[in-house]
């Protein structure tokens, strides 16, 4: 890898818990000539504050609670490095992640974003981690392939991890690499998503534009999830409105009427997934 190559890491921290300790220490341990950025949007929780161990090597910078893409657009704009990493503060890279990416973005200079393969806690692939862009079509064949995989013993959805750098629709920003050049290209992530498919949205933008969006089996990522305070109604909420956003920027009317319409009938019966659960 060239020597002048190097990437910053961007942390999103909004009352993050005791796993933000892990996500920055895990970041600092591979960051090199770069810097961690700890974005603080208004954390009221004490965990900002038990980064003072590491007070000398990060960046901790106060940002406005406005979503995640806002604050991960203020940590693009205050560094500088050509590569930027974003990475969930319930999230965890192992060992060599960070240099598998930037090494894939060296040997793909036309990859906007590579993402890392996102693993749960016991190793398995996380579902919903890559993918295909939404669509009726794909919707409806996802949901089949989720019914035969629970009938095959696989609950946790798991997809197969692939066995090379691979082309996909879409990354989890949970853990992802961005070029720089890319987003001053594309534009910075849709500030309209509070929370929840504003990596879609991106990568779309990315696509759009000429620029591949890869998936790195090599670098791989522990992602907790659930260490929001939030409730799980809040969370549907926001997951629903980011889902309609995203519809409508896209013209997706039939996947948005059919989500509305699985709604209603999920609210009437009761017990049946919410449509926009992905």
């Amino acid at each position: 890898m060239g020597g002048d190559v190097h990437s910053d890491v961007i942390i999103v921290a909004h009352n993050a818990g005791h796993l933000l300790v892990e996500s920055v220490a895990s970041a600092l341990d591979q960051v090199r000539a770069g810097r961690v950025w700890v974005m603080d949007a208004e954390s009221t929780d004490g965990s900002v504050d038990q980064l003072a161990a590491f007070a000398d090597r990060i960046d901790v910078v106060p940002v406005s609670n406005k979503g995640f893409a806002a604050a991960n657009n203020r940590g693009i704009e205050v560094s500088d490095s050509p590569l930027v990493m974003l990475l969930n503060p319930d999230a965890v890279l192992r060992p060599g992640a960070l240099d598998s990416l930037m090494a894939t973005a060296e040997a793909n200079p036309r990859a906007g974003i590579i993402g890392s393969l996102i693993l749960n806690p016991d190793g398995s692939v996380q579902a919903n981690s890559f993918g295909r862009f939404p669509s009726l079509v794909q919707v409806l064949s996802l949901r089949l392939w989720r019914t035969i995989q629970r009938l095959r013993g696989n609950p946790r959805l798991s997809p197969a991890a692939p066995a090379a750098t691979k082309p996909v629709d879409w990354v989890s920003g949970a853990a992802m690499l961005v070029r720089r050049a890319a987003v001053q290209d594309v534009g910075p992530m849709d500030e309209g998503f509070f929370l929840y498919y504003e990596d879609t949205e991106w990568c779309h933008r990315m696509r759009d534009h000429g620029w591949d969006v890869l998936l790195e089996p090599m670098a791989q990522t522990i992602h907790h999830r659930g260490g929001s305070a939030a409730s799980e109604g809040v969370v549907a909420a926001a997951y629903r409105a980011s889902f309609y956003r995203y519809c409508d920027l896209y013209g997706l009317w039939g996947l948005k009427a059919s989500a509305r319409l699985w709604l209603a009938v999920r609210r009437r019966i009761g017990g049946l997934p919410d449509a926009c659960s992905s």
